[in-house]
């Protein structure tokens, strides 16, 4: 059984953790999001205007960063990559 305190800690760290995984994906996505500026493409929805899915494959990228292979879904091309 968990104490309460116990409880509280692991409500505090995933808040954290989910906090983290959030910035790190908003910061990789508006860090790309520059970039298109430079490519002549048109400007992409600000992070606040993205549906949660699309946010949640940002986050999955940086969740994936420094492992082997791209942090793209099996059978999905990373945004912005044309085969």
């Amino acid at each position: 059984m968990r104490t309460p305190s116990c409880l509280l800690f692991s409500t505090v760290l995933e808040g954290y953790v989910r906090s983290n995984r959030d910035e790190a994906g908003k910061s990789l996505y508006d860090e790309r999001r520059k970039m298109l500026a430079g490519l002549m493409m048109s400007e992409a929805e600000p992070w606040e205007d993205l549906p949660e899915d699309v946010k949640e494959r940002w986050r999955r990228k940086c969740d994936s960063a420094g492992t082997p292979g791209d942090a793209a879904e099996p059978g999905r091309s990373s945004e912005g990559r044309r085969r």
